[in-house]
């Protein structure tokens, strides 16, 4: 996900850098302590992670929890990592203050958050496939691979869907309007990053109805509040760009825009929450929101010129 614009941003007279450090230092440092007053790691050792399903045999599910890591790791390892055609992004300059069109290779294709997001998300499968096969197996499932899975969840949820969300409705259309060629985002590793990790979570969620605590949400904030630092410390030390331009610090409007970026993920995560808590009460009205919700998020197909993509 590239978050590009035709427009530079307005950098003005003034840096805004120490204003957008401070507040990426605030919001990290109320995250923690709110974290350390609700005592978020004890919730995470008891509310463990949901390793069965009342609708699904522990075989299928372990089956189906495996293919998911293996789709991800075959996504970033091969059609991204060892890939030999160059991913292109049109992205801020740090010094030049500029776009330019980068063709990377690599690991550096990492960089951008659906890359983040489809790690988290082939990392909850990794880890909770393990434990499902322990099942399976008749054996133990180690504490350490319980807690991996519990605390990886929530940010597997929240960034999944809000990376969607944002293809779908912020780039897909800025896209059309700078009348740019599509054809990027709907490679096959960018459908698996855009659309697939949503689908399969929610497939995910119907069939384990899992273990959520709304304080989890505050995973997410500091997990947005890290990709933010790796995206300074990357345009300043690493590729020399920013992949977002209203993650660049100098500019007005950026400590708005990064908060935002690491709440949202929370937030997200409690409207799944939210879900999941309703699924509890009244199952298929719960499943019926979440499967509306995924529809409106996600393109399979790239949008016909003058055609709008929402």
């Amino acid at each position: 996900m590239a978050l590009t614009m035709g427009k530079l941003p307005d950098y003005g007279a003034k840096d805004y850098s120490p204003y957008t450090y401070g507040t990426v230092s605030v919001v990290l440092l109320i995250s923690v302590f709110a974290g350390w007053r609700l005592d978020v790691l004890a919730l995470i050792e008891n509310t463990p992670f949901q390793f069965q399903s009342n609708s699904f045999p522990d075989i299928l599910l372990a089956i189906f929890r495996t293919a998911c890591f293996a789709l991800s790791f075959y996504t970033i390892i091969i059609l991204m990592v060892r890939s030999k055609t160059p991913g292109k992004m049109n992205a801020l300059r740090h010094k030049e203050r500029d776009y330019h069109l980068f063709e990377i290779f690599g690991t550096e294709r990492l960089v951008t958050f659906s890359s983040w997001t489809l790690i988290m998300f082939g990392l909850v499968f990794l880890f909770s496939s393990i434990g499902t096969w322990h099942i399976v197996l008749g054996n133990e499932i180690p504490d350490s691979i319980i807690l991996l899975s519990t605390a990886i969840y929530p940010l597997a949820l929240g960034s999944a869907f809000l990376t969607s969300t944002v293809v779908r409705y912020i780039i897909i259309p800025s896209e059309i309007k700078m009348e740019r060629d599509l054809s990027h985002l709907f490679l096959p590793h960018e459908i698996v990053m855009h659309n697939l990790t949503v689908i399969l979570l929610a497939v995910e969620i119907i069939a384990t109805q899992p273990n959520l605590r709304p304080e989890f949400g505050l995973l997410g904030v500091i997990m947005g509040i890290i990709y933010v630092i790796f995206a300074y410390i990357w345009a300043n030390y690493g590729g020399g760009y920013y992949v977002y331009s209203f993650i660049e610090p100098r500019v007005k409007g950026a400590p708005i825009f990064l908060t935002g970026l690491a709440f949202s993920i929370g937030l997200f995560y409690l409207g799944l929450w939210l879900i999941v808590e309703l699924m509890n009460e009244i199952y298929f009205l719960g499943v019926l929101l979440l499967c509306l919700w995924v529809k409106q998020i996600i393109m399979f197909k790239q949008p016909i010129p003058n055609m709008k993509p929402i």
